[in-house]
């Protein structure tokens, strides 16, 4: 097999586990009134609480603006409070309210129930994936530094 087949199989197989993924992730948040990347951000939220409108923009790598409009519909849902701290009235910090913990927490149970199939791949061929897939994210990263016209 030569090198650009192996890279094409590579991209295929990285492709299909995407999809499969974000099929499963799409049917269980939609069944449950929320949107994947509204789950994403609840759970930064949950993780990084009062965090700022930009922190979070880079964190579900998105832009400002789009997290913003998130964070609006989020706000609106009951999900999340936009709170102003007296040290910086420019800017503002968001936090999960009592309701986006609830929906964070049984959304991500749901999640660890429904792919816990995943949990069978055995223990050395998970700690082999994480170590391929470290290296390819390092080759990945390493390429957005090269010549944007390659």
């Amino acid at each position: 097999m030569n090198e650009q087949q192996r890279l094409r199989e590579l991209f295929t197989s990285f492709r299909e586990v995407n999809q499969a993924y974000y099929q499963a992730i799409q049917q269980i948040t939609g069944s449950n009134g929320i949107t994947p990347i509204q789950f994403f951000t609840l759970r930064m939220l949950s993780e990084h609480p009062n965090i700022g409108l930009n922190e979070l923009a880079e964190r579900i790598r998105s832009t400002s603006s789009t997290a913003s409009g998130i964070i609006d519909r989020m706000v609106k849902a009951g999900w999340v409070s936009r709170n102003i701290p007296d040290t910086d009235r420019r800017s503002v910090e968001l936090k999960l309210t009592g309701k986006g913990e609830e929906m964070c927490r049984r959304i991500e149970e749901i999640r660890t129930n429904r792919l816990s199939g995943l949990s069978e791949i055995p223990e050395e061929d998970h700690n082999h994936l994480l170590r391929i897939l470290g290296n390819i994210s390092q080759i990945l990263h390493k390429s957005k530094e090269g010549d944007p016209h390659d």
